[in-house]
């Protein structure tokens, strides 16, 4: 996968920083790490996050989800509001289906328990 494009979309934040290693192509069997700084504006006491993925070329989606993010990051589920928090991720790199090729743009959100965006990011990427 070959990141295009990998930038911060939430509510304004001085703080706010997204970096993503190796960059820009994570080949696959590889680890990677990403890395989001940001600052709540209100208190975060459960998380929820959403994402969505489009092909950049006909504009379908092609995955759309919202879940609970406690379970797997109960971190982000005690965030008092205006502290600076810094989340890291890291996992290996799959591979994707033979022949799969595409260039998609991806969205994800983080809501607090009252549904409030806290944090959004977007990436554009290509699968080779």
């Amino acid at each position: 996968m070959e990141f295009k494009q990998l930038t911060y979309c939430g509510p304004h934040d001085e703080t706010a920083k997204v970096k993503a290693y190796p960059w820009p192509f994570i080949p696959t069997g590889k680890l990677y790490n990403i890395s989001v700084t940001f600052t709540p504006a209100v208190d975060v006491l459960a998380a929820t996050y959403e994402y969505e993925l489009i092909t950049v070329k006909d504009g379908q989606t092609v995955g759309r989800g919202r879940d609970d993010a406690c379970p797997g990051s109960p971190e982000l589920c005690s965030l008092p509001a205006g502290e600076t928090f810094v989340w890291t991720y890291s996992d290996v790199m799959r591979a994707f289906p033979p022949g799969v090729q595409m260039t998609f743009r991806g969205i994800a959100k983080l809501y607090n328990e009252a549904d409030i965006l806290v944090l959004c990011l977007e990436v554009v990427a290509t699968i080779h």
